[in-house]
């Protein structure tokens, strides 16, 4: 399920159960004239990002979600804290990247209470759309290289120290990315920023 690629990159292989899959598909499957366009200034094509807070029924089935969510990435959280102690689940993020959108490679998160990042990837599509991290090569080794995971259903990865780690996309999406992000900041209290 977790395989170790560097000191600080993860890569995640079939992390949710059918039933979790199953919720987060009919998700992307509604019509997404209401999710959140979330421009990126280095990119011409906008990501969407789902936002239940404006419907009460379908912010209450997303706070459910997100509890599942924190069971069913328990490992991850797990393995995550013996690496760098105790952390806290931020809000979970749906997103969907139409052709052309690029996550350009960024040095660091927004927050710098950020310490954590899972993205899992909810479609199939071109190995080229996964995110890309420079980090060393080995534990031993002041070397450093670009590392990415395969871009598949149900796999994606997990960075630690994501405000240090310059990581994004190399690629342009070809024909759509759909993806669920999850952040974990190392204090118990929330941050607008992640």
């Amino acid at each position: 399920m977790l395989v170790k690629v560097t000191e600080n990159f993860y890569r995640i292989d079939n992390i949710f159960s059918d039933k979790m899959l199953n919720k987060l598909l009919s998700i992307f499957a509604e019509d997404k004239t209401d999710w959140t366009v979330h421009p990126d200034g280095k990119s011409q094509v906008p990501r969407l990002e789902y936002r239940p807070e404006i419907d009460p029924i379908r912010y209450a089935n997303f706070l459910q979600l997100r509890k599942e969510l924190y069971v069913e990435l328990k490992p991850v959280v797990d393995l995550a804290e013996s690496l760098v102690g105790k952390i806290y689940q931020n809000v979970p993020q749906l997103w969907y990247d139409r052709e052309g959108y690029i996550n350009t490679i960024h040095n660091g998160d927004v927050s710098p209470n950020h310490h954590v990042n899972v993205q899992i990837y909810l479609c199939d599509g071109n190995e080229n759309m996964s995110t890309y991290c420079y980090d060393k090569i080995s534990e031993d080794s002041n070397t450093k290289a670009w590392h990415t995971v395969p871009y598949r259903f149900n796999c994606g990865y997990m960075l630690l120290h994501p405000t240090k780690i310059p990581h994004g996309m190399k690629h342009r999406v070809v024909d759509k990315r759909m993806s669920i992000y999850q952040g974990f900041r190392g204090t118990e209290e929330e941050n607008t920023k992640w």
